[in-house]
C-alpha cells in the first residue's frame, strides 16, 4: 500500500514536470527566429522525398505536419518538440528503478534535452529512436515476441533514417551480444529492416548513389593535427552538460555489468567514442556527431547514481548550476532584451524577417539566388515563401539545392544574386539593419551547366612541383536535354581545374574553352593538360565547367593529389 502511494505521487510528480516541460517549450518555441539550418531542414518538408543528398528523410517527415497545421515558428518546430517529450518518456520507462525527482533533475541538466525541444536538429529524432531501440531491446532480450520483433526492426530502420550513423548503434550493440545470430528472431528483425530502408536504397539508386558521394567526397581532411584530437576529447562531457555529462560518464564508466542490456549500453559508448576518436586524426569532428551516447549514458548514469546519496546531492547541485548557465541562453534566444552594444558582438538572432523584406526591396521582384549560402537561401526561402536557388561553387559543398530543378528555371532569366565573398567588386555592398552585410548584383541572362559532371579516370595523382600532367576526363550530360557550350552568345565556357587546400586556399588552372555539343545522357571524352601547384603538399582536385562572368560551379567530385620533390 505504501509503495502503491509512493509510485502514485511520482507519477504525479513526473505529469507535472511534462505539462511545465510542454508549456515553456511551446512560447520558447513560438518566440524564437528560425536558425538558417532549421530552415534548411523546412525546405526538405517542403520538398518530401526518400531521401536528401546530405541527410536521410525523417526530420522531413517529422516537420511537415506540425508546419502545416501552424505556419511559424512553433508550428515548424512542433513536431521535434513531440519527439523530444516522447525521449523523456520512453526513457523514464527503460529504467528499471523509479526515481522522479533524480531522473527530472538529470533532464534538466542535460544540454541535448534542452536544445532538443527548441531546435531542428536531426539528432533529435536520432536520439529519440535511439531510445526507443534500446527499450525495445531490453524487452526483446528478456522474450522475442513477434511484435516486439516487428518494432524493433522499425526502430532500426527509423535510426538510420534519422542519421546514417544510427548504424553505429544496431553495429556495436550486435558487437557486444555475437550469440544473436544464432536466433532465428534476429534474422528476421534484419530482414524487415532491410525491408522498411528499401525506399531509401532505391531512392540512392535512382539519384547515383548522391549521398553516398557527398560524405566520401565532401569532407575536408585535414591531415592529423593533435590539436583536432584533443579538443574532440575535451569537449564530449560539455556536448552532454554543459557541467552533468562529467558525472555521466564518470557514474557509466563505475556502473557493473551485470547483463547483456548493459553490455550494450557499454559497448555503445566505447564503441562510438572510438569511432570518432579515430576519425578525428582526419576530419573535424563535430561537437554534435556523438549525440547519439546520450541515451545509455543516461540509462548506465542514472542506475549508478540512484544507489548512491552523495552521487545524488552533487548531481542536484550540478543540475542547478547547469540551468542557471542554460535559461539565460533560452531566453536570449526568444527575446531581444539585450543592450545593443552587446548584442552587435553576438551572433544576429532576432529581426530576420526584416533582413528579408530588404533582400526583398533590394531584388525589385527578380527571382533571388544565393551564392555558397544554402542557409541564407533556406532562410529567405522560409520568411519569404518563395522558390530560392542556392548557388555552390567549387570552394565549396554541395547541397540538397544541388539535386532540386530550382536551377533549371533560372536559364536564360535576370537572376538577382546574393554572395557570400566581399572580395569581389562587381558585387555591391548593403548593411542591413539588423547589422549584417549583403553583397550582390544583378546577372542578366543567367547560365549554367551544373548537372554536367566531370569524372577523371586514374587514382590518386602524384607529381613533381609544377609539373605538367595529361589526364583523360569525361564530360556527361546529365540535364534532359542537349547542350551546347558554345551557344552563350558573347561568352565563354571554361573547363578549370581547382587545386583545393584546407579550408580556405585555393589555386585555380583555367585548362580550356569548351565548344562542345552534348546530347542528353551522353558524353564526351577528352585528354586534358594543367600544371599542378608548385608548393609541394597534399591537395584536393576539382574540376569545374564555368561561364564567362559567373562564379565557378561544382561539376566534379574531389580528387587526391600528392605533390612531392
Amino acid at each position: 500500500m505504501f509503495n502503491s502511494l509512493i509510485k502514485q505521487k511520482s507519477n504525479k510528480l513526473f505529469i507535472y514536470f511534462l505539462i511545465g516541460w510542454t508549456l515553456i517549450c511551446l512560447i520558447q518555441n513560438y518566440y524564437t527566429d528560425a536558425s538558417g539550418e532549421e530552415a534548411y531542414y523546412w525546405l526538405f518538408s517542403q520538398h518530401l522525398d526518400w531521401g536528401y543528398l546530405d541527410h536521410p528523410p525523417v526530420t522531413a517527415f517529422i516537420l511537415k505536419p506540425g508546419y502545416w497545421l501552424l505556419h511559424n515558428n512553433l508550428g515548424l518546430r512542433l513536431g521535434i518538440l513531440v519527439l523530444n517529450i516522447l525521449t523523456i518518456i520512453v526513457l523514464r520507462k527503460t529504467l528499471s528503478i523509479q526515481n522522479d525527482k533524480l531522473f527530472i533533475w538529470v533532464m534538466l541538466g542535460l544540454l541535448p534535452v534542452h536544445l532538443g525541444s527548441l531546435l531542428v536538429k536531426t539528432d533529435v529524432p536520432l536520439i529519440f529512436f535511439t531510445a526507443w531501440f534500446f527499450f525495445l531491446y531490453k524487452n526483446y532480450l528478456q522474450k522475442d515476441k513477434p511484435v516486439t520483433v516487428f518494432l524493433l526492426a522499425l526502430s532500426i530502420a527509423l535510426l538510420i533514417l534519422s542519421k546514417y550513423h544510427g548504424v553505429l548503434v544496431v553495429f556495436f550493440t550486435l558487437c557486444s551480444n555475437i550469440r544473436l545470430l544464432g536466433k532465428k528472431s534476429f534474422w528476421a528483425v534484419a530482414g524487415l529492416s532491410l525491408l522498411f530502408l528499401l525506399p531509401h536504397f532505391y531512392w540512392q539508386y535512382t539519384h547515383d548513389f548522391a549521398s553516398v558521394r557527398f560524405h566520401l567526397y565532401n569532407r575536408e581532411d585535414l591531415g592529423f593535427k593533435w590539436m583536432n584530437v584533443v579538443k574532440y576529447i575535451l569537449m564530449q562531457p560539455v556536448v552532454f552538460g554543459p557541467l552533468i555529462g562529467v558525472m555521466l560518464f564518470a557514474a557509466s564508466a563505475f556502473h557493473k555489468t551485470i547483463s547483456a542490456f548493459h553490455r550494450a549500453l557499454k559497448f555503445n559508448i566505447l564503441g562510438v567514442l572510438l569511432f570518432f576518436l579515430i576519425s578525428a586524426f582526419t576530419v573535424e569532428i563535430h561537437k554534435h556527431w556523438t549525440s547519439v551516447l546520450m541515451v545509455p549514458l543516461i540509462l548506465l548514469g542514472y542506475e549508478y547514481m540512484i544507489e548512491r546519496e552523495n552521487w545524488k546531492k552533487v548531481l542536484r547541485y550540478v543540475a542547478i548550476a547547469s540551468l542557471v548557465i542554460i535559461i539565460p541562453f533560452r531566453l536570449i534566444l526568444a527575446f531581444d532584451f539585450l543592450p545593443q552594444s552587446l548584442s552587435k558582438k553576438m551572433e544576429v538572432l532576432h529581426h530576420w524577417d526584416t533582413w528579408a523584406e530588404e533582400i526583398k526591396g533590394l531584388s525589385h521582384g527578380l527571382p533571388v539566388m544565393f551564392i555558397d549560402g544554402y542557409e541564407q537561401a533556406s532562410r529567405y526561402s522560409y520568411l519569404s515563401g518563395t522558390e530560392v536557388h542556392c548557388y555552390n561553387t567549387f570552394d565549396y559543398r554541395e547541397t540538397q539545392h544541388d539535386l532540386w530543378p530550382l536551377e533549371d528555371s533560372l536559364q536564360g532569366k535576370t537572376v538577382f544574386v546574393v554572395n557570400r565573398n566581399d572580395g569581389n567588386p562587381v558585387y555591391k555592398q548593403y548593411t542591413t539593419l539588423i547589422g549584417n552585410k549583403i553583397f550582390y548584383r544583378v546577372i542578366e541572362n543567367f547560365r549554367s551547366f551544373r548537372k554536367v559532371t566531370v569524372s577523371m579516370t586514374g587514382g590518386e595523382i602524384i607529381a613533381k612541383p609544377g609539373e605538367q600532367i595529361t589526364v583523360n576526363i569525361s564530360i556527361v550530360n546529365k540535364y534532359n536535354y542537349p547542350v551546347d557550350f558554345s551557344s552563350v552568345e558573347d561568352r565563354k565556357v571554361f573547363l578549370n581545374a581547382h587545386f583545393l587546400v584546407g579550408l580556405n586556399q585555393k589555386l585555380n588552372e583555367q585548362i580550356q574553352i569548351l565548344t562542345d555539343t552534348i546530347v542528353s545522357n551522353s558524353h564526351v571524352s577528352k585528354t586534358v593538360e594543367f600544371k599542378v601547384p608548385s608548393v609541394p603538399g597534399k591537395y584536393d582536385l576539382r574540376f569545374s565547367i564555368q561561364v564567362e562572368g559567373i562564379e565557378a560551379p561544382i561539376n566534379s567530385h574531389k580528387y587526391k593529389v600528392k605533390v612531392k620533390e
